[in-house]
């Protein structure tokens, strides 16, 4: 049997039968038939996930499996791609500048010449992969596609109005085709990595050396991981978007977006994940790095008495790694507050 060139993960997490149904079958849909997929459940106990897929497992591509014990989002995300053995209970190590154990991964299945994720409850149309991988072979500076998709609602979730609105920007801001990774690392930083204007991992195809090369999923992070992996992986690579609807992303009250947006998790997030791709800059592009750092800073204090002031949850999650940066660089915080309270005032004008 020839070598798959995709291995598709799928990390899943109380799954609700339906929504995984409908994810794998849309595997199955593909045109694209080199694949593999694994189904990696998250411990979970109210739903019984292998049950749910069980009539799937007679094919051979198909692989179920689950972990001893709850990882929670990104360390699920990590066991996917890493070998089985990364699966018992302890989290896979980060590249230097997120700490662990330098660059590359031990462990890492060498099975398949790239990595695509489908969440659960997500969907692909069945042009997905043939897409995805033509634009890389048409591209071999590229380490990643992502693909545009649509957002399908379920249910009252507050926050569906930004998924409409990130739909938008998207199509607007990012021309399709091949994007040179420092040119576009500084405009996204320009802009304090937002929106994810990658978008969500169902929507993006890797190439497995370079994950490889750069490292886990950071599973400290509940909200803005994925974002941080893209900013990670731009440090080393350029990038291909494929302009055309090619999946659906669902929203609704029980996804794990809507979850953490409610929780405020992830508000002191992008700015470690900035900390982070600043120090992985040349010397050269770290002046752009710190002015993208003091204007996410301001951002970040407005958002934090905003949320304050409409009585809204705010997570500490976070926020130590951001006590101890401003004790080392006050005046950078001076700056931050100076542009955060010079911004309310022209507001309110």
């Amino acid at each position: 049997m020839e070598r798959p060139r995709v291995a598709v993960y799928m990390p899943a997490y109380e799954p609700q039968k339906a929504h995984i149904r409908a994810a794998v079958e849309s595997v199955l849909a593909q045109s694209f038939s080199g694949w593999t997929l694994l189904i990696n459940d998250d411990a979970s106990k109210r739903e019984d996930t292998q049950s749910h897929i069980r009539d799937f497992l007679s094919d051979p591509r198909i692989t179920f499996r689950q972990n001893p014990q709850n990882l929670g989002i990104g360390g699920n995300w990590n066991a996917c791609w890493m070998d089985a053995s990364s699966a018992n209970g302890t989290s896979p190590s980060l590249p230097t500048g997120v700490g662990g154990m330098g660059e590359g991964v031990r462990g890492v299945r060498q099975s398949s010449e790239c990595v695509a994720f489908l969440f659960h409850d997500d969907l692909w149309e069945p042009a997905y992969l043939q897409k995805m991988i033509a634009a890389l072979d048409a591209h071999p500076s590229a380490g990643f596609a992502a693909a545009n998709h649509t957002y399908l609602k379920e249910g009252e979730v507050p926050a569906a109005p930004f998924y409409e609105e990130l739909h938008a920007f998207v199509q607007k801001n990012i021309e399709p085709g091949l994007h040179e990774h420092h040119t576009f690392l500084r405009w996204w930083m320009e802009r304090g990595l937002k929106p994810n204007v990658i978008g969500e991992p169902s929507f993006v195809v890797l190439r497995r050396s370079l994950m490889e090369h750069v490292g886990s999923f950071n599973d400290s992070m509940v909200q803005f991981l994925d974002s941080e992996y893209w900013a990670r992986c731009l440090l080393k690579t350029d990038w291909i978007y494929v302009a055309e609807d090619l999946g659906k992303f669902r929203v609704h009250p029980a996804g794990m977006s809507a979850v953490n947006e409610g929780l405020g998790r992830g508000v002191f997030e992008r700015f470690q994940t900035l900390q982070t791709i600043v120090a992985g800059l040349p010397p050269e592009a770290r002046t752009t790095g710190k002015s993208a750092l003091v204007n996410a800073l301001s951002g970040m204090i407005g958002q934090y008495f905003a949320r304050r002031k409409q009585g809204r949850t705010i997570s500490s999650h976070g926020s130590g790694g951001l006590r101890s940066f401003l004790l080392r660089h006050p005046i950078l915080l001076l700056r931050a507050l100076f542009g955060s309270t010079r911004k309310k005032t022209q507001d309110h004008l």
